[in-house]
């Protein structure tokens, strides 16, 4: 068959390949998450970004977000199971008598088919990655605001200053150069920078 013949341009790729693609995938929605969450908070991310924080910021979603993670490393093994075992599991399963002929034979060709059309399906992974970022970026910011306005919030977070100065702050969210926060029964954010600026940052929630 023609389409078993081709099949698509995915599978001469190696796992190398498909690691670049995906980080830079991966880059993407993790900026476009975090531009999301920042901008219900009232913060152009972009403007108080670095560019090893961009870099990273795939990383930092992930690892602050169980349900992400989970989802992104099940997307991962997905894609590479569809495009590289499963057509050698068919090419070994074909070799079997009873798909040789008759209807096993012919649902096996579909199968085979529908398995050659691997851009289609690595589509749809992708798009279901992407739908994750997206909808916990909305969430996660609609969620952060109405609950600043609300001042249902916990302290987290206690920052020593440079000059020996502490607050106990609600922390929002935080970058390798600037922290973003707000005070307690005050909704106004507050961006301090951290270089220079801020000696100590506490967990308090781990106390």
């Amino acid at each position: 068959m023609e389409d078993s013949k081709h099949g698509s341009k995915l599978s001469n790729l190696g796992i190398q390949d498909f690691l670049s693609i995906g980080y830079l995938f991966l880059l993407v929605l993790g900026v476009v998450h975090e531009t999301i969450y920042y901008k219900f908070i009232g913060i152009n991310i972009l403007d108080y970004s670095s560019v090893l924080d961009v870099l990273i910021s795939p990383i930092a979603v992930i690892t602050g977000n169980l349900i992400l993670g989970l989802a992104v490393l099940f997307s991962i093994v997905m894609a590479y199971v569809v495009v590289k075992i499963t057509p050698k599991y068919y090419k070994w399963l074909s070799k079997k008598k009873k798909y040789q002929s008759g209807k096993n034979k012919i649902k096996l060709e579909k199968a085979q088919v529908k398995i050659n059309a691997k851009d289609a399906v690595i589509t749809m992974i992708a798009f279901y990655v992407f739908s994750i970022f997206i909808g916990l970026g909305i969430g996660s910011g609609y969620k952060t605001k109405k609950r600043i306005i609300s001042n249902d919030y916990k302290i987290t977070h206690q920052l020593t200053f440079e000059d020996g100065f502490t607050q106990d702050i609600k922390m929002l969210g935080k970058n390798s150069l600037y922290v973003f926060y707000v005070l307690k029964d005050d909704p106004e954010v507050i961006i301090a920078p951290i270089d220079g600026n801020i000696k100590m940052i506490k967990n308090l929630e781990k106390l």
